[in-house]
């Protein structure tokens, strides 16, 4: 059949049916590629900001060491999470084997405001019974929750997505934890 031989309604409607079909399998399969692309710019970009903010913050405290205890001969939980984000200590092992590190604390205690410019609009919000104020930031590989009372960051915990492992770090490094 060749489309010269066809009326003019037929050859319209072929070429309406075409047009359809492409936009169909632009929705269906190019749409959600760039979509999923846009995402994972998204995530890094929030992965940066997340390790830029934990920079700028987190301090380790001078003069005291902790084991950071290795489970199986593996490496610190500590070196495995944060090898980029706070600067990885390598000490001598322990007698136990376990790895030696330094506990963290907050550097600045910035407010809500300061933060949310620094990060972004943050993925959850949430307030506790006595008016303190918890924020959740996902990057690709981090989670950042910081908790503000008062309007002033007090606690920061940093959870490796893979692992579940992470830290969290408040005003006093007497407090600083390793999960």
């Amino acid at each position: 059949m060749r489309l010269g031989s066809l009326s003019v309604r037929t050859k319209a409607i072929i070429i309406q049916v075409m047009i359809l079909a492409g936009l169909i399998a632009y929705f269906k399969v190019a749409l959600p590629r760039i979509e999923k692309a846009r995402a994972e710019a998204a995530a890094a970009e929030r992965e940066q900001r997340i390790e830029s903010f934990v920079q700028s913050v987190v301090v380790e405290a001078p003069g005291r060491e902790n084991d950071a205890p290795a489970a199986n001969g593996e490496k610190s939980p500590r070196s495995q999470l944060f090898p980029r984000l706070l600067g990885q200590l390598q000490r001598p092992p322990a007698s136990n084997g376990a790895t030696r590190a330094r506990p963290q604390r907050l550097r600045i205690t910035p407010a809500v405001d300061e933060v949310q410019e620094a990060l972004g609009a943050p993925e959850q919000n949430m307030t506790d019974f006595r008016g303190g104020q918890h924020l959740t930031w996902t990057g690709k590989s981090h989670k950042l929750d910081l908790s503000f009372n008062k309007g002033g960051l007090y606690a920061l915990a940093l959870t490796d997505l893979q692992t579940g492992k992470g830290m969290t770090v408040f005003e006093s490094s007497a407090q600083w934890q390793q999960f």
